[in-house]
């Protein structure tokens, strides 16, 4: 099989040749210290362009090169609104939202609806997202990867945060949690606003590149730790909603396209809910010591794509024997009958040695036929 044919094998439940591979996406990059040293150990030379221009992330690089030497599966595009529209250091993005930068991350330290009321809503100046998107180079890139290659092509994320997580920047966290059990008629406001800018966002991606793309990833929304933030009940109340106009506008837009929906943590409870709302493929499966993946792969596996699941806190910082062990048990309980892309759960941070990188994917090519 080529590159393309795996991961929609994979994805469609089938089993392909071998189990396919994946990195540097819109939640499972490789952070630009990592990069910087990937290049000297895979000796690439100097850095490209970073396709973020203002470098307002962790994750600003993405480099063809390192992924054709690790010969992964999958290529992604941009939208250029993550760049555009996302956070900048030290000011403000296009949410109104202001960033302070602490080493390699930045930090919302300026909530802009914090006060607000729901009148105040109809008054605030949401994202005008149609000047903030470079739909020639969306079109170039997924053009180009569609005609002439045989990779994958899956769509970053429209924007960094879904609608849980933009919410908690606008309002502060802590205050928007309060919100839900007391203020449902702020909360109802305030997500409908989030999700009408996703939306249009979403559709100004799928009418420029949409007959291109395999997969997009919608915009990471994290209701989980080491357990749920929220009730399911709650998801159910406030969230599904948003998120079948979200999905409803893919499938209206593009309909072949396979939707990934990103989570951290303890997501279990939620995942037969993604399921009824159209989403076909999940990341991250965190391996947290109360998530049970044999279990879940019985419960979902012929309806949910498992994309992730690699440790990047214990097993990438590691050993390469920890590695090959760690990989060989994702395979033998994620891959049978197909449904599963190897990935790190999560971005590789500045602490995971450049070899290990090289390793997990030497390890999902040694152990990964089927």
């Amino acid at each position: 099989m080529d590159h393309r044919e795996r991961v929609l094998t994979a994805i469609n439940h089938q089993e392909p040749d071998r189990v396919p591979t994946a990195i540097w996406g819109s939640a499972y990059g490789i952070t630009d210290p990592l990069y910087f040293d990937l290049l000297k150990e895979l000796n690439l030379g100097e850095p490209v362009t970073p396709f973020r221009l203002r470098r307002g992330h962790t994750v600003n690089y993405y480099d063809d090169r390192v992924l054709d030497a690790l010969d992964t599966d999958v290529r992604h595009v941009w939208l250029g609104f993550t760049d555009l529209g996302g956070p900048i250091a030290n000011g403000n993005d296009a949410w109104g939202v202001g960033w302070t930068q602490a080493g390699i991350y930045l930090g919302p330290t300026n909530y802009p609806l914090e006060n607000a009321t729901v009148e105040d809503l109809d008054r605030y100046a949401w994202p005008n997202v149609d000047n903030l998107v470079r739909r020639d180079e969306l079109l170039a890139r997924a053009k180009y990867l569609k005609e002439q290659t045989d990779y994958a092509v899956v769509g970053r994320a429209a924007d960094s945060y879904g609608v849980l997580e933009r919410c908690n920047s606008l309002r502060r966290m802590d205050k928007f949690m309060i919100d839900l059990g007391t203020h449902p008629d702020f909360v109802t406001t305030l997500i409908d606003r989030v999700t009408t800018v996703l939306c249009r966002l979403l559709t100004l991606y799928l009418e420029t590149a949409g007959p291109y793309l395999d997969v997009i990833e919608l915009p990471g929304d994290d209701y989980a730790a080491a357990n749920p933030l929220i009730s399911p009940k709650m998801f159910d109340k406030f969230f599904a909603p948003a998120y079948r106009r979200i999905i409803g506008s893919i499938k209206d837009a593009a309909p072949h396209v396979k939707i990934l929906f990103h989570s951290d943590g303890r997501m279990e409870p939620f995942l037969s809910r993604l399921i009824d709302l159209g989403v076909d493929v999940f990341h991250c499966l965190e391996p947290l010591p109360n998530v049970d993946m044999a279990n879940i792969k019985a419960k979902y596996g012929d309806r949910l794509t498992f994309w992730g699941a690699i440790d990047i806190k214990q097993t990438m910082t590691g050993g390469v024997a920890q590695i090959e062990a760690e990989v060989q048990e994702r395979i033998r309980t994620l891959a049978p009958g197909g449904g599963y892309v190897i990935a790190p759960a999560n971005h590789l941070q500045p602490d995971v040695p450049a070899q290990n990188v090289i390793a997990l994917f030497e390890a999902a090519r040694k152990y990964g036929r089927y």
